[in-house]
């Protein structure tokens, strides 16, 4: 089965996101917003989750991106287009919001990947610029105030539930009804949004059906009531259409985050729409590729963004860095046993003067180490060995010329071992389950022995270290060792 994250990122790649996703923003840079100035954010995947400290920037990027289209000229008159002066208003409390030079530079995709448009939005004395040239393009913001319950409102179907008429019903697609179950973790017979009206005024009320029982969303939690608004407007919304969504896992259990994040995945294959989300939780960002992940860094100098990072690795990296003298970045649970192996075979005194942090592909552990040396703290990288070294950037590699996971189960040791010990033919396994991404190995394996995943790769590593020996990574520990 197609790995729908690769779908879409082929599928946005630069020589088809055109064709597939039309006037897309593909890179904006940011002058003097709430403190932020010269950021520069390209966009590389459909969806852009930002993460980060409280107070990085996160909601400020959203915002502007909501402020870089025309209103489409077939939409209804409802509709109402977003300008940076809706999000950035002036006042007695905060007279500077931006400063009297603040631009963005919005670049949109074309029909030639080679040019994209460039546009700049910009202050001119009491007046912003800029917004003729801008494409048409259907813009959603889903903030906190979009969907409040109605029993924390004064909404008439609540103050007025006795006397209230109903109207016209709006149906739910069985679609739809699937996606928000799916998420939600709930069986639901039926959904749909029933029109109520009470003198001139008129609103609409979601009912959902489970169990034989009918309900609406004054009875929903918030969560649901959240999920069931989302999910509707980003089914019913124009196809390749702008989302910003502020912090969507609010209210949600671990995993409607985790099944959350799948499912704009999946919309973002059959609409096309590009989304931009606040998060806070690493649950919807690890279901998403690196090259979703964007997190912001705010100190004296202004705002930094790290790709490939979440919010809640940040945090576990900053805090790490105050309380052990060495951060040591890898990309996986894997390299971070295999290191940690290595290290206990020559000084395991060590361990207990660094931390070792997987903090996902590559990139994200080269932005981790940027961040360390931007805050002072001493850190460096181990990555797989097809990547590659490059000591000034404090990038150091595993043994051998594949990534961990090759190299360990298909030495010829770990191979023997396991067939002698489980009964287990590695090559035999892996084509017959027809595995090849790597970081799949210890799943596929542990399962066909009927192994504990943990325990099965420590056996591996360590046979595997065993057959190598210890003069093929001295000289990484001595690296280490040397830092420390």
């Amino acid at each position: 089965m197609a790995d729908p994250k690769r779908q879409l990122a082929e599928k946005y790649s630069l020589d088809n996101r055109y064709a597939n996703f039309g006037e897309v923003i593909r890179k904006i840079t940011v002058n003097g917003f709430r403190g932020i100035d010269g950021l520069e954010i390209e966009m590389t995947y459909p969806i852009l989750a930002i993460s980060g400290l409280n107070g990085a920037g996160k909601s400020t990027i959203g915002q502007i991106c909501l402020s870089g289209y025309k209103k489409p000229e077939d939409v209804e008159r409802a509709y109402k287009r977003y300008y940076v002066r809706d999000f950035f208003p002036a006042s007695a409390a905060d007279p500077n919001p931006f400063k009297p030079d603040a631009s963005v530079i919005f670049h949109y995709e074309t029909d030639d990947k080679d040019v994209p448009q460039e546009l700049t939005v910009k202050r001119n004395e009491k007046e912003w610029s800029g917004y003729k040239r801008q494409p048409h393009r259907k813009c959603f913001y889903v903030g906190f105030t979009v969907y409040i319950p109605k029993v924390e409102r004064k909404d008439l179907s609540i103050y007025r539930g006795s006397s209230f008429a109903l109207t016209d019903q709006r149906p739910i697609p069985d679609a739809t009804k699937l996606k928000v179950g799916r998420i939600l973790g709930q069986q639901y017979d039926e959904l749909h949004f029933q029109g109520i009206r009470h003198g001139r005024k008129e609103a609409e009320l979601g009912i959902a059906s489970r169990f034989g029982a009918s309900y609406s969303e004054n009875n929903m939690g918030f969560g649901e009531g959240r999920t069931f608004y989302t999910v509707d407007l980003l089914e019913s919304a124009p196809d390749k259409s702008l989302f910003v969504i502020e912090e969507p896992e609010t209210s949600l259990h671990e995993h409607a985050e985790h099944e959350l994040a799948k499912y704009l995945i999946d919309v973002c294959n059959r609409k096309q729409h590009q989304i931009i989300l606040t998060t806070h939780s690493d649950r919807i960002l690890n279901a998403l590729p690196a090259e979703a992940r964007l997190m912001l860094f705010r100190d004296a100098n202004g705002v930094s963004s790290y790709e490939g990072l979440s919010s809640t690795r940040a945090r576990s990296v900053l805090s790490f860095g105050a309380q052990r003298d060495l951060i040591v970045f890898v990309e996986d649970d894997f390299a971070s046993l295999l290191l940690s192996e290595m290290i206990r075979r020559i000084d395991r005194g060590l361990l207990t003067s660094l931390n070792i942090e997987p903090v996902g592909d590559t990139k994200a552990v080269r932005n981790a180490v940027k961040l360390m040396d931007k805050i002072g703290k001493n850190s460096l990288a181990v990555r797989d060995a097809d990547t590659g070294e490059s000591p000034k950037e404090k990038l150091y590699s595993f043994p051998g010329a594949m990534p961990p996971e090759k190299e360990v189960y298909q030495s010829a040791s770990v191979k023997q071992m396991a067939l002698d010990e489980f009964g287990l033919d590695i090559d035999n396994t892996l084509v017959l389950r027809d595995v090849t991404d790597h970081h799949r190995f210890t799943e596929c394996l542990a399962a066909e022995a009927s192994l504990n995943e943990d325990y099965f790769k420590t056996l591996a590593i360590n046979c595997y270290l065993d057959e190598i020996g210890e003069a093929a990574y001295s000289g990484l520990i001595r690296t280490i060792q040397s830092v420390v």
